[in-house]
């Protein structure tokens, strides 16, 4: 048998193939047409893997309800795990075909054994493909557990690198920033009416010439990341959206099922990569799950960032954080800088700002003490200096009162610590202006928000604030000066007229008459009162 073999055995499989007992009939026709083939096999695996699996998926149902409709109308419908076991039976004899088959290279020159080499991987990565899809598609039910094991199992023995697959979205990301940054727009904005009819034309001569560049910065990124045998499948443009391309939400699953393994866990993790680089990669699939509509999605990305952070020492992670007043997005960039600055950029404040936000909206206390918790350790992660600047930033936009304050206690441990060393640098965000500019600005978005809800905030912020000005007698900071515009004396004494009325509104005379919320609201309102008393009596 051979390629027309193979072709006819796929248009038979997709007409006949209507149930599970048919569809497995099938199977050893096509393993027997997929042996016979040797040249370029890996193309005929793809379409063969293609084909099986969306036949099979075409008879999963996606909920009981689609199950009771779907059931009068054909003879057999499958739940996802009972779809994905069978997509195994097909693929698990091609893993043991294609594994088995990789040791019988070419002798005849060097020349061929790349070839053949080449085709091996390929055809490895077909599968490991095949098995994402799958991976995607498991649910929670009872049984995905021992469908998830034999699916981890598998990928394993197909013998892609383990940092190949997972570093494979941040390779995508870079090409899309490398992309973007250098390939300028090959569209005018303007057109006259003699350029009209040319137009068919030169749009497919800018065209060839733009797919032309895409390849070669593609070609670069893939050099640089070391996986220029692999860029069929990590791609983000042409079979990107087909069947080969590695499934970013079953890289997502096959890295958690990996980790929270008890047979695999973290150790399956190559040296290849720091404990930094594991971080900087999963980080991404993180990501992703935390920002799903799915709970227990959630959950996971929350897991994955607890995991690989407890390989990575504290303090000792350094990226490049634009401070106030710096910009560098319009700043030209050759092909190298582009790539180094990819790997040195801020990647760390978007998982933390998904983290946080899931923290406010998880409705189970633990799940919100799960999400401060990898927060914490997250940030605990940078150079106490990078993370100054990093919280800043996340200070500066975020609207929740409780996780600023909580955010803000991070960086008054960083500061008591650093005045309590006696080499304290002077190029220290906590020991210049920095820190004072910091917190004046803390105090300013607080003041025109709801004191309630920015009570933790406020009482945060005065107690760094009551530090800074015994600690400083130099007044390095600027804290005790009154140079500035707007100073945090001001911004005190308008927030104290704010919360005044607020406690007025809420005193015990008042009660019957307020909301229900008000009398519940007193107790905090009188600590902040406190706090800012004692704060403007060190400014007299």
């Amino acid at each position: 048998m051979g390629k027309e073999e193979l072709l006819d055995a796929l248009v038979a499989f997709q007409a006949k193939a209507s149930s599970e007992a048919e569809t497995r009939a099938q199977f050893a026709v096509l393993h027997d047409a997929l042996r016979d083939i040797q040249r370029k096999r890996w193309r005929f695996l793809e379409d063969a893997c293609s084909v099986v699996l969306r036949r099979i998926f075409a008879l999963v149902s996606s909920s009981p309800q689609e199950s009771k409709l779907r059931s009068k109308s054909q003879n057999e419908v499958l739940s996802a795990t009972e779809g994905i076991t069978l997509c195994l039976y097909f693929l698990e004899p091609l893993v043991d075909l294609t594994v088995s088959s990789d040791q019988i290279l070419s002798d005849h020159n060097e020349i061929e054994k790349e070839k053949d080499g080449q085709e091996a991987l390929n055809q490895r990565a077909v599968l490991v493909a095949a098995l994402l899809h799958l991976f995607a598609a498991v649910t929670s039910d009872a049984t995905a557990n021992d469908v998830t094991a034999r699916l981890v199992a598998n990928i394993l023995r197909c013998g892609i690198d383990v940092y190949v697959i997972i570093a494979t979205l941040r390779f995508r990301e870079e090409l899309v920033e490398c992309r973007r940054a250098l390939l300028p727009s090959c569209e005018s904005d303007t057109e006259t009416e003699s350029e009209v009819g040319s137009k068919d034309e030169e749009e497919a001569e800018a065209n060839e010439f733009e797919m032309e560049d895409m390849r070669w910065v593609s070609g670069q990124v893939a050099s640089m990341w070391g996986l220029t045998n692999f860029r069929y499948f990590l791609e983000t443009s042409g079979q990107a959206h087909t069947f080969a391309a590695w499934s970013r939400h079953g890289i997502g699953s096959f890295v958690h099922a990996l980790l929270m393994n008890n047979q695999h866990k973290v150790n399956t993790l190559p040296v290849i990569a720091s404990p930094f680089s594991w971080l900087f990669y999963v980080a991404a699939y993180a990501h992703d799950m935390i920002l799903s509509d799915e709970h227990q999605n959630r959950i996971r990305g929350l897991e994955l960032l607890r995991v690989v952070g407890k390989l990575c020492p504290r303090e000792k992670l350094s990226i490049i954080i634009e401070k106030e007043g710096e910009s560098s997005r319009n700043r030209a960039r050759s092909f190298r800088d582009q790539v180094a600055s990819f790997f040195n950029r801020d990647w760390v404040s978007p998982v933390i700002q998904v983290t946080t936000n899931a923290m406010v909206s998880f409705l189970e206390t633990k799940d919100r003490s799960a999400a401060l918790t990898v927060t914490k350790e997250l940030i605990s992660k940078l150079a106490v200096d990078d993370r100054f600047w990093l919280l800043r930033g996340l200070l500066m936009q975020c609207p929740y009162g409780n996780v600023s304050a909580a955010l803000l206690d991070i960086v008054r441990d960083d500061a008591v610590r650093t005045w309590s060393l006696i080499d304290a640098s002077r190029s220290s965000p906590f020991t210049t202006a920095a820190i004072y500019l910091l917190l004046r600005d803390i105090l300013s978005l607080a003041a025109e928000r709801d004191l309630v809800f920015q009570a933790d905030l406020l009482a945060s912020c005065m107690s760094l604030v009551r530090f800074l000005y015994i600690r400083d007698k130099g007044n390095k900071t600027g804290i005790r000066s009154k140079a500035f515009d707007c100073g945090i004396q001001e911004v005190l004494m308008r927030i104290g007229k704010r919360l005044q009325r607020k406690i007025d509104e809420a005193l015990p005379y008042h009660i019957a008459d307020a909301e229900p919320c008000s009398a519940e609201n007193f107790p905090r309102l009188m600590i902040v009162e406190a706090s800012l008393s004692s704060t403007l009596e060190l400014f007299k």
